[in-house]
């Protein structure tokens, strides 16, 4: 139920008990995050001490490797055997999360990515439940729109230009219109920077009453429940739930 790092390649091992459930069993978790309720597929584990020891320096994938193999991230990759064992847990999974939620959804909202996982997890989802699928309904923030909220946060001047200096360098990387990253951002300092903001105001033709946002991985919840107050602002009756391919790891 779990995975093996052998050099850069993630190989997922169901006789192992590190990184993550990737056996149907125990998974999909549910957890409820500052009133969002959010589905994972796949639990994540906390570490080993042996683990933690062999990686001293940094943890492959910042404790979740197969999410940066998939995403071919820190120079990770894993190979078709594991993939296809992950696709079989993931269809006795999603049917344990259909039972779960009888009424379905009518849309499913994918969150905006460099990456197509959390797409193809909502469009699969979507085929699942009959719903609509829509994967430019949020966009991410660009750092141009990161400068101006900086600009007016209430902020000692040091703290601005500390953020200022990682806003920078972003912007070297990706332009003033590339997509803003909450990651460089420190965690004291992060609701200032909302990491989503509106593409479309409504989905023509639909009026949903369930809305479930899908994201691949659920760190803090942050972007699921900025994505839920976007989505409630268009859609204040629907019901909205969450859900990600690999939880967080704080179970």
């Amino acid at each position: 139920m779990g995975l093996i790092v052998q050099g850069r390649v993630v190989v997922v091992d169901h006789d192992n008990k590190e990184w993550l459930k990737t056996s149907s069993q125990g998974n999909p978790t549910k957890e409820v995050i500052e009133g969002l309720t959010v589905y994972s597929l796949f639990k994540r584990l906390r570490t080993s001490k042996k683990i933690r020891r062999k990686y001293r320096n940094k943890i492959p994938g910042d404790n979740c490797p197969i999410i940066y193999a998939l995403k071919g991230k820190d120079n990770l990759t894993t190979d078709l055997t594991s993939i296809k064992k992950l696709r079989i847990s993931y269809n006795s999974i999603i049917s344990i999360f259909q039972a779960s939620e009888p009424n379905g959804y009518d849309l499913v909202i994918s969150m905006p990515s460099a990456h197509n996982i959390s797409r193809i997890i909502g469009k699969r989802l979507a085929g699942t439940f009959s719903a609509h699928h829509s994967d430019n309904f949020l966009r991410k923030l660009t750092i141009d729109e990161a400068f101006n909220l900086l600009d007016r946060a209430d902020i000692s001047v040091d703290e601005h230009k500390a953020l200022s200096f990682r806003l920078r360098k972003q912007r070297q990387e990706s332009g003033f219109q590339g997509a803003f990253s909450l990651k460089g951002i420190p965690v004291p300092f992060r609701s200032e920077f909302p990491p989503l903001c509106l593409n479309n105001t409504k989905i023509e033709n639909l009026e949903p009453l369930r809305i479930l946002l899908v994201d691949d991985l659920l760190a803090t919840g942050t972007t699921l429940k900025t994505a839920h107050n976007l989505v409630e602002s268009i859609y204040p009756q629907a019901v909205i739930h969450g859900a990600s391919l690999i939880s967080s790891s704080i179970k």
